[in-house]
């Protein structure tokens, strides 16, 4: 049997409090690499890969029944369900058909998809009335996070990406050779870099080239940092490129001509009250949207921040990292009275500091930082997030994709104005 499926997958989570941004059939065939984790807590749909060498979809959850194909290892694909066997084991439900739940485990990983039908609409949120931020052309690139279900009624299960949500079915693993060049920065990249204001309308691009793929479009007034410069095709005569770090289009291109260079945020010191135990804190300036890593009372990294809008503002106060994600799903399915629906899989290093589901963590769906945008938490850019993520306590252990801590084994989070 032919290797016929190259995406399908898993999940977990916590959060639950930020801000959401910006159907279809059940098939999707993609390939992928990740890490290992375990089932969602929220329950399916989420997104997964395979952890063995060989494994066979069957028509039923059971060994007996025909077979559908057989996958390899680190396939991906959407788990839509969980049932037990006639044998008593579990096994994972995707599209197609079913396969044992111990060959796979949830990625947290994002890949690099390829539209793969001649148009599709992207929606802002997992639903059709939530509006269509733009239309995909076959071979157009998208960052692809997890999965999610279908929001105010609708049924359907959905690609979550960093521009928006599209059907299953509608994309697959990109091959194209543009592909390779829109990768995510490192986290080691994250103080190197220098923030500018998007001045105009842009296209971001997978390179710097108008022939590359179209990632999305700014408006003006987002916020990026630039973390190189490139020598590329010249526009207006310029030939200078920025490659970007920020929320939805992070490693993206950029013409150096739309961004104007901002003032670097102010570093902020503030120690909390008792002092640190371990020498370190995290600094949030409400009036400033920045966020300041000191150690041993000085700033090691400063960094503009979005936090939250009025009326669910970031709150002040002194608190401390409690619980560390390297990918966390934030839904408005788990909290009461959201101010609007939204299900963001694997928001990208998420650090719990109170109750409630506040955190500090990576945003993939919008550009708009040292601004109010968020639902209380303090959202950073991705490669912001992986970067402070290292500095803080708890250590996340080798292979991990949590860790939590307690008096002594968390860093301390001072939010004040």
């Amino acid at each position: 049997m032919r290797n016929f499926l190259r995406a399908t997958s898993f999940s977990r989570s916590l959060s639950w409090r930020c801000l959401a941004a910006a159907p279809l059939a059940l098939a999707l065939w993609l390939l992928l690499s990740g890490g290992v984790a375990h089932a969602d807590r929220w329950g399916p749909p989420y997104q997964a890969h395979v952890i063995v060498d060989h494994t066979v979809v069957y028509s039923q959850p059971d060994r007996s029944s025909p077979p559908v194909g057989p996958l390899g290892r680190d396939a991906i694909v959407v788990v839509l369900a969980e049932t037990r066997g006639a044998d008593g084991s579990t096994w994972a439900q995707i599209p197609v058909g079913f396969m044992p739940a111990s060959d796979v485990a949830e990625l947290y990983t994002p890949w690099t998809a390829q539209v793969s039908v001649p148009s599709v609409s992207v929606y802002a949120k997992p639903y059709v009335a939530s509006g269509i931020m733009r239309t995909a052309v076959k071979g157009d690139l998208l960052r692809v996070m997890g999965v999610s279900h279908g929001l105010e009624g609708d049924g359907n299960v959905w690609w979550a990406t960093t521009a928006g949500y599209v059907p299953l079915g509608t994309i697959e693993w990109a091959t194209n050779d543009w592909a390779s060049w829109w990768e995510l920065p490192t986290a080691a990249e994250a103080p190197k870099g220098w923030w500018g204001v998007i001045t105009q309308q842009a296209h971001v691009r997978a390179a710097p080239s108008t022939q590359s793929p179209v990632l999305g479009v700014f408006e003006g007034g987002e916020y990026v940092k630039v973390l190189a410069e490139e020598q590329g095709e010249p526009i207006d005569g310029n030939p200078l490129w920025y490659r970007i770090d920020g929320g939805r289009y992070a490693g993206g291109r950029i013409p150096s001509t739309v961004v104007r260079r901002l003032p670097d945020p102010r570093p902020n010191t503030t120690a909390p009250e008792g002092g640190s135990p371990n020498g370190s804190w995290i600094v949030v300036d409400r009036s400033a949207s920045s966020l300041t890593f000191v150690q041993n009372g000085k700033a090691v990294f400063t960094t503009y921040v979005a936090l939250g809008l009025a009326g669910v503002a970031t709150p002040a106060g002194t608190y401390v990292t409690f619980g560390k994600f390297i990918g966390d799903r934030m839904s408005s399915n788990n909290v009461q009275n959201p101010t609007h629906p939204y299900d963001l899989p694997n928001v990208p290093f998420t650090q719990y500091y109170k109750d409630g589901g506040y955190a500090v963590h990576g945003t993939y769906w919008h550009d708009y930082f040292g601004s109010r945008q968020s639902q209380g938490c303090i959202n950073l850019t991705w490669t912001d997030a992986e970067y402070l993520f290292e500095l803080t306590l708890p250590v996340m252990p080798p292979g991990a994709v949590e860790a939590w801590g307690h008096a002594g084994t968390a860093t301390p989070v001072v939010i004040l104005d």
